[in-house]
């Protein structure tokens, strides 16, 4: 049951990443209207919750609703991108280190010692504070890789105990016994016995990489950099440009001062949405595995 909640929320949510955009109630224009006659009245941003806006609109009188579908896509390929290169360099890594020794395994505990000693949330902000991120017209790119980088050898230590825990196994001592080389061993043994608890692992990690997003996007973190536009009185306002949800969160953050929690609750409430299908995925799957 809970593997069917889980895919049956996920197809869900890649659905209104794929179509959403292309419904007829959606902006995906995601026009600005910071003004608007009400009534005969001139009413200024942001919009309570209408017809016309059905969750209420940003500051710069943005449907949320449409900001919400239209950066669902956006979200969803960085949280995947973060996702697939932790395991592409994580997996490949902790399989070189399972004999715990050489050139790999002091890599691995190099990595891994670096930066579970400092919290994720933490090491990911001292890293995109870093001038060259900060200002890189490339910083979407760079937040992925520094993303990824803070827990890859997280993702490492786990296949490298795995990996060294069926190397004991009576049926690897027998393959080497038999002559198989290193490689037709991990083809034939580690890889199979490993794929479902790393396919687990990823599901559960999609979850993680999402709340990581929304906790850059409470500290004001952008993932993708603004631009500058002048306003009144030769003033100047920061503008983002980006549609991921984390930075819808780091949009409305400023509103926390005054009390008004509708906006920001939106990208919130988007992101547990988002956790709890990757949660339920991954745990449906692992009771699914197990009971083979």
């Amino acid at each position: 049951m809970m593997l069917w909640i889980g895919g049956g929320m996920l197809t869900l949510l890649l659905a209104v990443a794929l179509f959403g955009p292309y419904l007829p109630f959606i902006d995906s224009s995601l026009k600005e209207e910071r003004y608007r006659l009400e009534n005969g009245h001139l009413v200024k941003a942001p919009y309570e919750i209408s017809w016309e806006n059905p969750l209420g609109s940003s500051k710069f009188g943005v449907d949320n609703l449409s900001r919400i579908v239209i950066g669902a896509r956006e979200t969803l390929l960085i949280v995947f991108a973060v996702s697939l290169l932790r395991y592409a360099i994580g997996i490949p890594l902790g399989l070189l280190a399972r004999r715990r020794r050489g050139v790999a395994h002091a890599l691995l505990t190099w990595l891994n010692q670096l930066f579970s000693s400092v919290p994720t949330l933490l090491m990911t902000v001292l890293l995109a504070a870093i001038p060259f991120f900060l200002f890189s017209s490339g910083r979407l790119y760079w937040m992925i890789g520094i993303m990824a980088l803070v827990e890859i050898g997280r993702v490492g230590y786990i296949v490298q105990q795995q990996a060294a825990a069926l190397a004991h196994e009576a049926y690897m001592e027998a393959g080497r016994a038999l002559g198989l080389r290193h490689f037709r061993l991990l083809k034939a043994y580690y890889i199979p016995s490993l794929l479902p608890e790393m396919i687990v692992h990823f599901c559960l990690d999609l979850g993680k990489v999402i709340i990581l997003i929304g906790q850059l996007g409470v500290l004001t973190v952008y993932l993708n950099p603004g631009s500058a536009e002048a306003g009144l009185n030769n003033e100047f306002e920061f503008v983002n440009t980006a549609h991921d949800w984390g930075s819808m969160i780091s949009d409305h953050v400023p509103d926390l001062n005054y009390g008004q929690f509708g906006s920001i609750m939106v990208p919130v409430l988007a992101i547990v949405y988002a956790v709890l299908a990757f949660s339920l995925l991954g745990e449906g799957l692992r009771r699914r595995f197990n009971a083979r």
